[in-house]
């Protein structure tokens, strides 16, 4: 998982999902580590990178949601929030707003 290092919002919820990690297989890192992705795109929405396969955005918050045991009773509530896109609106809606340096 990529965050900004700049945000406290993202800095509080990496902490928050590796104390929800029970399997420590959740790696967070700073975004402006990152060599191989666009850091624009990087600073718009969350990114879950595994293997191969780059999630993002509300994308990134199901696939967390579905891989975190502690998490898997909310993702299908999230599920439901693909139904005419409104979680995707919401997660756009936090991401703008969101603190940057």
């Amino acid at each position: 998982m990529l965050i900004d290092a700049r945000c406290p919002y993202c800095r509080a919820l990496g902490r928050a999902l590796e104390a929800l990690d029970l399997g420590k297989g959740l790696k967070v890192e700073p975004l402006q580590e990152a060599r191989d992705l666009p850091q624009e795109a990087l600073l718009k929405e969350l990114h879950v990178l595994e293997g191969e396969r780059v999630y993002r955005g509300y994308a990134a918050l199901l696939q967390l949601a579905r891989r975190l045991p502690l998490l898997r009773p909310l993702y299908p509530l999230l599920l439901l929030g693909r139904v005419g896109g409104l979680g995707e609106r919401l997660y756009q809606a936090w991401a703008r707003r969101r603190p940057r340096a």
